[in-house]
């Protein structure tokens, strides 16, 4: 499993730089999906670090973009409309429980990352 696990790490760090070295080189990019500031100095293994995201298929480097690996996580278990369909689903949640208020349409604080990252 280890040797299936360092080959796809591998792939991906080839599509890195064959699609989106000029977006690492520039040490800033913003997520796909989110709009997030990504950084790209961060250590690998980070939640916020740019991970590449496949929109067609795996096998397809063509159609590739850049997303935080916490977004990116939860976007490979769904595809593109289920996942914007969970993202609206928690809003409502949020708004139902009163932990998401007025006004809406609130951006992220600069320099954002979990909660629970920043107190490691």
């Amino acid at each position: 499993m280890g040797e299936v696990v360092q080959h796809r790490e591998a792939r991906e760090g080839r599509a890195k730089k064959e699609c989106g070295s000029e977006v690492f080189e520039k040490r800033h990019v913003r997520g796909y999906f989110s709009d997030i500031p990504l950084r790209p100095y961060l250590e690998p293994t980070d939640s916020m670090y740019p991970s590449l995201e496949h929109l067609v298929d795996p096998g397809n480097h063509s159609e590739t973009v850049v997303e935080a690996r916490i977004i990116n996580d939860m976007k490979s278990h769904l595809s593109e409309d289920e996942f914007w369909r969970v993202i609206e689903h928690l809003f409502i949640v949020g708004i139902e429980k009163g932990r998401i208020r007025p006004p809406f349409g609130k951006r992220l604080p600069k320099g954002w990352s979990p909660e629970w990252k920043r107190s490691c």
